[in-house]
C-alpha cells in the first residue's frame, strides 16, 4: 500500500518562531526655536538613532532684524478683500525702520493703484543694514505703472543710502515667487528699475543676485565658510566642489584656501564668482563620473553637499560619489530623519562619520542645520568593506555633462524698463 504523503510531517511539535519586533522609534516632534531646546533635540536624535561620534560645539551667531530679509506680502481675506502683511526672519522679529517707512509709504492714497497691483515686495538684506528691493506685481493699467515710477523716485530720493536697487519681477505662470523654492518650469523676468542686479554680501567683497536664494538671516551665513574651514583644515593642494551651490558664496569664500574651487547648481541665475569655476548641471549619479574625468581634476577633493529643503540625495549619488574616492565629504542637512538614513548609506560605501557640527543658521526660527563630515574608513573600522585607498583621484576619459530637461529649468531673463 502506498503511503499518503504528508506535507507537514515532522512539524507537529514545533512551535512557531517568535518574530522580534523592533521597538518603534519615538518621534521627536517639531523643531523648537530656542537654542537650548535645539541642543536637547539634536542630542535626543543622536541617542535614538545611535549616531556615532561626539556632537561638536554649536555654530551660532546673533542676528539682527536689520541684517535679515523681510517681505511685504498680499493676503486674500475674501475674493475682493486683500491686505498687506509684514513677514520677518522669525516669529516676533521687530521690523527695522526702513521696512516700516516703505510699508507706510505704499499705503498712501497717491499709490493706491500700485498698491493693489502688488503680490509681494522682497527686502533682500546685504548683511550690513542695506537692502535691495524686488517688487512682484502685475501692472494692468497706465495709472499703476505711473505710480510704480513714483515709488521708485521715492526710494531714490528718500532712501538712497539704505536701498541699493529696486527691480520689478514678473513670474509666468503667475505665482508668488520664493527664492528658496522656485517652481520648475516657471519663467522669471526682471525689469530693471534702478541699481544693479547684484547685492554685496556685507564687507566680504562677494555678491549675490537679487533673485537668488540666501538664508533670511545673513550674519550666520556670512561666517559659515570660516566654520567649515576650521572643521576640515584643508591643505594647499586640496580642491573643493560645492554642490547645490546657489550663489556660490561658500565656494567663493573658500577659494583662497584651495588649489582649485568648483561649484554646481541647476538653476539658470547669473552669478559673479571670479575665483570659482561654476557649472550649470543637476547633481545626479551621472554628474560625478563626468566631473572627475578631466585631467585638471586629479588630486584630493572635498565635496560639499547642501541639498535644498533637507531632501535626500538623488538615487545612487552616494555610491557613485564614494567610488570617486574624495578625501572628505561634507553633508549639510536640515532634516534629521533623512540625515540618519544618509549616514547609513555612507557607512555602507566605506565612509565613516568623523564630525557632527550643528549650525543655528537662522536664529529664533524652528529650523537648524547639521554639518556631517565623512572620511574614508582607512583603518577598516566599519568592518564591512575593504580599506579605502587614500590615493588621489586619477584622470578618466573625458565626457560632456548631461543636459537637463527644459521643463526642469527655471528661466531668468532681464529687461530694462523704459
Amino acid at each position: 500500500m502506498q503511503r499518503k504523503k504528508l506535507d507537514n510531517r515532522g512539524t507537529w511539535s514545533r512551535k512557531p518562531a517568535k518574530v522580534q519586533e523592533e521597538p518603534e522609534k519615538k518621534s521627536l516632534g517639531p523643531v523648537p526655536s530656542d537654542l537650548e531646546a535645539k541642543k536637547a533635540y539634536l542630542e535626543q536624535w543622536a541617542l535614538d538613532n545611535r549616531i556615532p561620534g561626539k556632537i561638536q560645539s554649536w555654530y551660532s551667531v546673533p542676528s539682527k532684524s536689520e541684517t535679515s530679509d523681510w517681505r511685504i506680502r498680499t493676503q486674500n481675506l475674501t475674493k475682493t478683500n486683500r491686505v498687506l502683511s509684514l513677514e520677518g526672519p522669525y516669529k516676533g522679529a521687530k521690523p527695522p525702520k526702513i521696512v516700516l517707512d516703505i510699508d507706510a509709504q505704499i499705503r498712501k492714497p497717491h499709490l493706491q493703484k500700485f498698491r493693489k497691483s502688488i503680490l509681494q515686495i522682497w527686502f533682500r538684506a546685504t548683511g550690513d543694514g542695506r537692502y535691495g528691493i524686488a517688487v512682484q506685481n502685475i501692472l494692468h493699467t497706465a495709472e499703476a505703472t505711473r505710480e510704480f515710477k513714483t515709488f521708485l523716485n521715492y526710494l531714490q530720493h528718500e532712501h538712497s543710502k539704505e536701498i541699493l536697487c529696486c527691480h520689478q519681477m514678473q513670474v509666468r505662470p503667475v505665482q508668488v515667487f520664493d527664492p528658496a523654492h522656485p517652481a520648475p518650469g516657471s519663467h522669471i523676468t526682471l525689469h530693471k528699475g534702478f541699481g544693479s542686479d547684484y547685492l554685496p554680501i556685507a564687507g566680504t567683497g562677494k555678491t549675490f543676485n537679487i533673485i537668488d536664494w540666501t538664508p533670511l538671516a545673513k550674519e550666520p551665513w556670512i561666517g559659515l565658510p570660516k566654520r567649515i574651514r576650521e572643521a576640515i583644515h584643508p591643505a594647499k593642494d586640496d580642491k573643493f566642489l560645492e554642490c547645490y551651490a546657489g550663489t556660490g558664496y561658500i565656494a567663493e569664500s573658500l577659494a583662497p584656501h584651495f588649489a582649485a574651487t568648483f561649484a554646481v547648481d541647476a538653476r539658470k541665475v547669473s552669478r559673479q564668482t571670479p575665483n570659482v569655476r561654476y557649472i550649470q548641471s543637476t547633481v545626479d549619479k551621472e554628474f560625478f563620473p563626468k566631473f572627475f574625468s578631466g585631467k585638471f581634476k586629479e588630486g584630493k577633493w572635498t565635496v560639499y553637499l547642501d541639498p535644498p529643503d533637507g531632501k535626500a540625495l538623488a538615487g545612487n549619488v552616494i555610491p557613485v560619489l564614494a567610488a570617486q574616492g574624495p578625501e572628505r565629504i561634507l553633508l549639510n542637512s536640515s532634516n534629521l530623519t533623512v540625515a540618519a538614513m544618509e549616514i547609513k548609506r555612507f557607512r555602507r560605501e566605506g565612509y565613516m562619520l568623523r564630525k557632527i557640527i550643528p549650525l543655528d543658521i537662522e536664529p529664533g526660527k524652528d529650523f537648524f542645520q547639521v554639518l556631517f563630515l565623512f572620511v574614508p574608513d582607512r583603518a577598516g573600522l566599519l568592518g564591512r568593506h575593504e580599506e579605502r585607498s587614500t590615493k588621489v583621484i586619477k584622470r578618466r576619459e573625458n565626457q560632456s555633462f548631461h543636459a537637463e530637461e527644459p521643463s526642469e529649468i527655471v528661466h531668468f531673463t532681464q529687461k530694462r524698463r523704459r
